[in-house]
């Protein structure tokens, strides 16, 4: 997924930049990242579209989560960095190129880990980047929007900071390898094996919709209103092409 290449640039850039200037470091990141999704679409066979508008930075944007492939479309669209569990940080290469990015790591299991989070989310969001968040905090087959969990959006309910949310939706061009369990990634599966399928779909059709913007200073509100919203916005994911 993550291209050795990719981390390397950014690699590289923030340390050029942390000393000729810091405040490019992050549009540097940006500009690797969207060459990296495009070129991934393309490899993979990924055909994106939008319905709406992405948010510009600085923004606070929530999702859906159907597959590791989310952040490919989400990427492509917008500037920004994502929440990912603590698990993440530790799987080869992947963990560290992650982290290379940018890409912060919460422990949902600690509630001392959620208020620290909570306060790094307003270092994180600027002119030149966004926060993306999942919060329904595991990937689904995409029957439907799992529930969503409140405490991650702590930090724009006490500064009433507009909330943006899409959805995100696969098709897949192959009968035998449908988008539920070849492209969305949930339950037990193992990553190599599935991923290893998913290479083998001509195409993917990726849609992702953007909603409007949603601001309350009660984040468990917030919440309700962000998830029917993305409910409304979200189209259950196909079994194949009819």
């Amino acid at each position: 997924m993550l291209s050795f290449f990719t981390v390397i640039s950014v690699a590289c850039g923030n340390i050029f930049f942390r000393f000729i200037q810091p405040s490019l470091i992050v549009k540097w990141k940006n500009q690797i990242i969207t060459i990296w999704a495009s070129s991934t679409a393309n490899i993979l066979g990924l055909n994106i579209s939008s319905k709406g508008s992405p948010p510009q930075p600085p923004f606070f944007l929530v999702s859906n989560h159907l597959s590791y492939m989310d952040v490919v479309p989400l990427w492509y669209f917008m500037d920004g960095t994502f929440i990912a569990k603590s698990e993440v940080a530790s799987w080869p290469f992947f963990g560290w190129g992650t982290r290379i990015l940018g890409v912060l790591f919460i422990n949902r299991k600690l509630q001392g880990d959620v208020r620290r989070m909570n306060n790094r989310i307003g270092e994180i969001i600027s002119d030149s980047e966004g926060l993306i968040l999942f919060p329904e905090g595991t990937s689904s087959k995409g029957e439907t929007v799992l529930a969503f969990n409140s405490s991650l959006l702590n930090y724009p309910a006490k500064k009433e900071m507009p909330v943006s949310c899409a959805a995100i939706s696969y098709r897949s061009s192959d009968t035998n390898r449908p988008a539920y369990s070849h492209v969305c990634w949930w339950g037990e599966m193992d990553f190599l094996p599935h991923f290893w399928e998913l290479l083998k779909i001509r195409q993917i059709d990726v849609t992702i919709r953007f909603g409007d913007k949603h601001i309350d200073n009660d984040r468990k509100e917030l919440s309700r209103q962000l998830h029917d919203k993305v409910s409304q916005l979200f189209v259950p994911v196909a079994d194949s092409y009819s």
